[in-house]
């Protein structure tokens, strides 16, 4: 079972650790910017961190396939 260690709520800032920010795959992932971010995050890649806005709606998560939950509901309900 994976137990989240920290639940994020709206207007909390996620920031990298200070011993991490230098760390190349830290600084590959900010320089490519292969996605585009979300409309809940505000992104300050100078600081390396993200503050979570909102709660986003299911309609604003952004998924690379169409999600059906009510398909995931029922081969759980079984």
């Amino acid at each position: 079972m994976n137990i989240p260690s920290y639940i994020v709520r709206a207007g909390d800032v996620i920031e990298v650790r200070e011993k991490s920010k230098d760390l190349a795959i830290v600084m590959s992932a900010i320089e490519s910017q292969t996605r585009e971010c979300p409309s809940y995050l505000e992104v300050d890649t100078k600081k390396k961190s993200a503050k979570y806005t909102f709660v986003p709606k299911f309609e604003d998560v952004p998924y690379a396939a169409v999600m059906e939950p009510n398909l995931v509901i029922e081969y759980y309900s079984r």
